[in-house]
């Protein structure tokens, strides 16, 4: 098996691009526009090989706000 991308979900989209720079050293690569018809705003990190994603609510009743609301806060 290979491990292609992790996805985190965060509340607050800068701040936890903030943090990933800040820990990892990393720099944001791009954000996928196509993430917007799921009610979604995301950016997205080269680690390696790998990817690291993080997605932010942008709208009301979506699967990452659910995910949000469940934890109490941001995760994966």
């Amino acid at each position: 098996m290979r491990l292609r991308q992790i996805a985190l979900v965060g509340a607050d989209l800068a701040a936890a691009e903030a943090d990933i720079r800040a820990v990892l050293g990393v720099d944001y690569a791009y954000d996928d526009p196509g993430v917007g018809k799921f009610g979604l705003k995301n950016a997205v990190f080269p680690v390696g090989e790998f990817f690291l994603e993080v997605v932010s609510p942008r709208a009301e009743g979506t699967t990452a706000g659910r995910l949000l609301d469940k934890r109490g806060g941001d995760g994966g």
